[in-house]
C-alpha cells in the first residue's frame, strides 16, 4: 500500500472469510467495520484511515520539480535530443541532480505533518539511490563503493535496522561520555559503536571516539609501564589506518569530508596495501600480549576492529546489526575491490540478504529498510519492473517522476512504454494521472496537477477538460477564474472557458454585481444574458427620461460600467474570451456602437450623458460647439441608427431640444435632420396607438416644431453662409 494515501494510514486485519465495510465520518475519515457472508456490518468500527492535503514540504517540492520536470520533457520531444544518447544522458543527469537539490532542501524544511516530511525524507533517499545505479554508473565505470558509504551517511535515519540506526547510537554515546566521569571505554557499547562505524565506512566518527579513549589522552603522562604503552600504541596505529584508508573517487562527484579519493585502478592498489598494514599489526604479538594483560577490553575491541579492516568476514557479520551495514563491510573490507562494481552489487545484495534473512531469522528491518530489499538490488541490476514494484511503496510524486531516472536504461525506455491493455495509455502516463488527480482537490496545487497532464498523450486532455470545468467558483473568486481561464487558452478549450465566463457571471448577477455580471458574460459570449443583466439600469435611464418635468438627470449607476462599456469595440468580439477585460481602441464608425441589445444602447446613452454634462460646463463658444456636435452624433447613433429601444426616442429627442435650438450654427445636418423626423414619426405612431402614452402628444409636437427649426437653420446655412453669420 502506498504511503502517500494518506497520514496516519493504517493497516487492518480482515478474518478469514470476512470483508472490510466502510462508511464516510468526519471531514477526510473513512471508518472502516467488519463483515462476514451476508451478514449486517458490525456496528463497532474497529479502524479509520485519514488523509490530508500535501504537507509545506510536499507542496514545496511540487511547485520546484514541476518546471523542471516540464522543460526534461519538452527537451526529450526535440529531434536532436533523441538522436545524441549522451546528451540525453546528460540531460537527465542535470535534471535528477537539480530534483535531488529540491528534495534536500525540503528535508531539512519544518513540514506541517510528520507523514509529510517522513513521505519527502524516503522519496530522496529513493530518488539518490537511483540516481546512483541508473545514471552515475551507465556513464562511468567504476565502483559505487563511496557513493554508497555517502549515501547510507546521509540516510542513515531512514536505513536503520533492527538495532536502530548507528547515528542514533552514536549521538548517545557521546552524550554518555560527556555526562559520566568514567574513562569512555569503560561506557556499554563503546567499542561495538566503533566497530559499526568502521564497518560502514564513518571513520572519521570511529577515530573521535578512540581520541577520547582514556590510553590516549593519557599518553603524554604516563610513559613508565609498557603496558600503557602498548595499549597507546595500538591504538594510535588504529587511528593511523583509519585515516589511511584508501577512498575510491564517488561516480556521483560528491566528496568525503576528509581524504583523497583514488581512481579505481589506483584505489584497487592502495587498498590491498593497506589491508596487509592491518594484518601486520593484528600479527604483532609482544604489542597485544602486553595490552591484553592490563586492558583486555581494549585489547579485545581493537582486534575485532583490525579484523575487519583486514577483511575477516566472520567479524563483519558478527557486528552488522543489518543486512545493509554487513553489505557495506564486505564492499569495503571482506571482498576485493572489483565487487563494488555495479554489476557485482546486486548478486552481492542478494547473497546479504540470504544470510540475514533466513527463513528461521525474518526481517525485524523497518518499514524503509524492507523497502529497500527489493529496490536496491533492482537498482543494481537495472531491473526496471523490480525496481517500478518496489517504489509502487513510497509517494505518488517519486512514482511519477521515477520514469525519468529509469529511461536512460538500455531497456527502461521500453518497459515504460508498454501500453496497459485495460487501462489505455502506457505505465508512464498512468503514473503521471495518478499523482496529478491526488493534487486536484487542492486549492494549493490544483494548478500543478494541470502542469502535468499534457504529458498524458490518452487521457490527458479529458483530465484537464474535467479539472478546469469543476473548479469550485460558487464564490465568485475572480482570480481563481482568471487562472482557469489563462489554463484554458493554453491549453485550447474554448468551450470550457466559455462555461467559466459564464458561471462566473451567473455569480455575480445572483450578487447584485451587475457590472461584474456584464464584464463575465460578455467575456463568455452571452451577449443574450449580458443584456438582460444590463435591463434594470435600461428600465431606470427610460424612467428617468419619461420625467420630462425634471429635466436631463445623469444616471449615476451608469458610472461603474464606463469602463466596460468603453471596452465594446465594433464589429468584433467585445474582449479576448481568456484575457482580463482591456480598454480596445475605438472605432470610428457610428462611434464605437455596433452591439445589439442593451450594452448597445448603454454605451451610447453613457456617451451622450457624458456629451450632455459638458454642454453647460463649456467656457466658450467653441466648447459650446464641441459638446453639442458629440451630442448630436449620439442622438443619431440612438435614434437615428435605432440603437435605443423606440419607445425612448421621443423623450431622447425631447431632451437634447436646449442643445438643438442652442446651436450656432446647427449641429444637425440636413439630412440628419430630416432622418430625426422619420424617426419621430415612428415614434409618434408608436405613442398614438398606445393610450397610455396619448398624453405625450405635446411632446411630440414640441419636438417637432424644434426639429422644423433646426432644418430652417440646416438650409440657411447651407445656402447663405453670409446671412447665417449675421444672424
Amino acid at each position: 500500500m502506498a504511503s502517500e494515501a494518506a497520514a496516519g494510514t493504517n493497516y487492518f486485519p480482515c478474518r478469514p472469510g470476512g470483508q472490510l465495510d466502510f462508511r464516510w465520518g468526519l471531514g477526510r475519515e473513512l471508518l472502516l467495520a467488519e463483515t462476514s457472508g451476508s451478514t449486517q456490518p458490525a456496528e463497532c468500527t474497529f479502524g479509520a484511515a485519514q488523509w490530508d492535503e500535501p504537507s509545506s514540504a510536499q507542496r514545496q517540492v511540487a511547485y520546484d520539480t514541476m518546471k523542471l520536470h516540464r522543460a526534461l520533457q519538452t527537451q526529450a520531444m526535440s529531434v536532436l535530443a533523441e538522436q545524441d544518447k549522451a546528451a540525453r544522458l546528460q540531460s537527465i543527469i542535470e535534471y535528477s541532480q537539480e530534483v535531488a537539490s529540491v528534495l534536500l532542501a525540503a528535508c531539512g524544511r519544518p513540514a506541517s505533518t510528520e507523514h509529510g516530511q517522513q513521505a519527502v525524507k524516503e522519496d530522496c533517499c529513493a530518488w539518490e539511490l537511483l540516481q546512483l545505479f541508473y545514471l552515475f554508473a551507465l556513464r562511468y565505470e567504476g565502483s559505487v563503493t563511496q557513493d554508497l558509504v555517502l549515501w547510507m551517511k546521509k540516510h542513515n535515519q531512514l536505513l536503520r535496522g533492527p538495532e536502530g540506526s548507528v547515528r542514533e547510537a552514536f549521538a548517545e554515546l557521546c552524550g554518555g561520555i560527556e555526562d559520566e566521569q568514567a574513562a569512555a571505554q569503560t561506557l556499554p557499547g563503546y567499542w561495538q559503536v566503533i566497530q559499526r562505524l568502521v564497518l560502514i565506512g564513518w571513520t572519521d566518527d570511529a577515530r573521535d571516539l578512540l581520541y577520547v579513549h582514556s590510553e590516549t589522552q593519557s599518553t603524554e603522562d604516563r610513559q613508565s609501564m609498557r603496558a600503557e604503552n602498548a595499549a597507546s600504541h595500538l591504538l594510535e596505529q588504529t587511528d593511523a589506518l583509519l585515516r589511511r584508508l584508501p577512498q575510491v573517487q564517488p561516480l556521483s562527484g560528491q566528496q568525503n569530508a576528509t581524504g583523497t579519493c583514488l581512481s579505481f585502478p589506483d584505489y584497487a592498489d592502495a587498498r590491498d596495501r593497506w589491508k596487509a598494514d592491518c594484518l601486520r599489526l593484528l600479527d604483532s604479538p609482544h604489542w597485544w600480549d602486553d595490552c591484553q594483560a592490563m586492558a583486555p577490553d581494549t585489547a579485545q575491541g581493537l582486534r575485532i576492529t583490525l579484523s575487519i579492516m583486514s577483511g575477516n568476514r566472520d567479524e563483519i557479520d558478527n557486528i552488522a546489526a543489518s543486512w545493509l551495514e554487513l553489505l557495506m563491510g564486505m564492499l569495503l573490507y571482506g571482498l576485493p575491490a572489483k565487487a563494488g562494481t555495479r554489476h557485482n552489487v546486486g548478486p552481492m545484495v542478494t547473497q546479504c540478504l540470504s544470510q540475514r534473512l533466513s527463513p528461521a531469522s525474518p526481517s525485524l528491518s523497518g518499514h524503509y529498510l524492507t523497502l529497500m530489499e527489493e529496490l536496491l538490488p533492482g537498482a543494481a541490476e537495472l531491473d526496471t519492473p523490480k525496481v517500478l514494484a518496489a517504489g509502487s511503496q513510497l509517494s505518488l510524486w517519486f512514482k511519477a517522476h521515477m520514469p525519468d531516472i529509469l529511461a536512460a536504461a538500455p531497456q527502461g525506455k521500453s518497459a515504460l512504454q508498454t501500453m496497459l491493455e485495460h487501462d489505455g495509455g502506457d505505465l508512464t502516463e498512468k503514473l503521471i494521472l495518478a499523482y496529478a488527480h491526488s493534487l486536484m482537490p487542492y486549492p494549493t496545487t490544483w494548478h500543478v496537477a494541470a502542469a502535468y497532464l499534457p504529458w498524458c498523450p490518452c487521457h490527458g486532455a479529458e483530465a484537464m477538460k474535467q479539472l478546469l470545468s469543476q473548479m469550485p467558483l460558487a464564490q465568485g473568486d475572480s482570480r481563481l477564474a482568471n487562472q482557469v481561464l489563462h489554463k484554458c487558452q493554453l491549453y485550447g478549450l474554448p468551450q470550457v472557458a466559455v462555461g467559466v465566463c459564464r458561471q462566473m457571471g451567473v455569480h455575480h448577477w445572483q450578487a447584485g454585481r451587475t457590472a461584474a455580471a456584464i464584464s463575465w458574460f460578455i467575456r463568455g459570449h452571452d451577449h443574450s444574458r449580458a443584456s438582460e443583466a444590463a435591463a434594470p439600469l435600461v428600465r431606470q435611464i427610460e424612467d428617468m427620461l419619461a420625467d420630462t418635468s425634471a429635466g436631463f438627470q445623469p444616471i449615476p449607476d451608469l458610472k461603474n460600467l464606463e469602463g466596460l462599456l468603453n471596452s465594446l469595440a465594433p464589429g468584433e468580439a467585445p474582449v479576448n474570451l481568456a484575457a482580463p477585460l482591456q480598454p480596445h481602441q475605438q472605432g470610428k464608425a457610428d462611434n464605437g456602437v455596433q452591439h445589439r441589445g442593451s450594452l448597445g444602447f448603454l454605451q451610447g446613452f453613457l456617451k451622450l450623458q457624458k456629451a450632455l454634462t459638458c454642454v453647460p460646463e463649456a467656457k466658450n463658444h467653441g466648447q459650446v460647439q464641441s459638446a453639442a456636435a458629440s451630442v448630436s452624433d449620439m442622438v443619431m447613433v440612438l435614434v437615428g441608427h435605432k440603437a435605443a429601444p423606440q419607445r425612448m426616442w421621443l423623450h431622447l429627442l425631447f431632451h437634447v431640444i436646449p442643445v438643438i435650438e442652442a446651436s450656432y450654427p446647427p449641429v444637425f445636418s440636413h439630412k440628419d435632420t430630416q432622418l430625426l423626423l422619420t424617426r419621430l414619426q415612428e415614434a409618434a405612431v408608436w405613442v398614438s396607438k398606445d393610450c397610455h402614452h396619448q398624453h405625450q402628444q405635446h411632446e411630440v409636437m414640441t419636438v417637432r416644431l424644434a426639429l422644423a427649426r433646426s432644418v430652417a437653420h440646416a438650409h440657411l446655412n447651407a445656402f447663405q453662409p453670409s446671412i447665417a453669420a449675421e444672424a
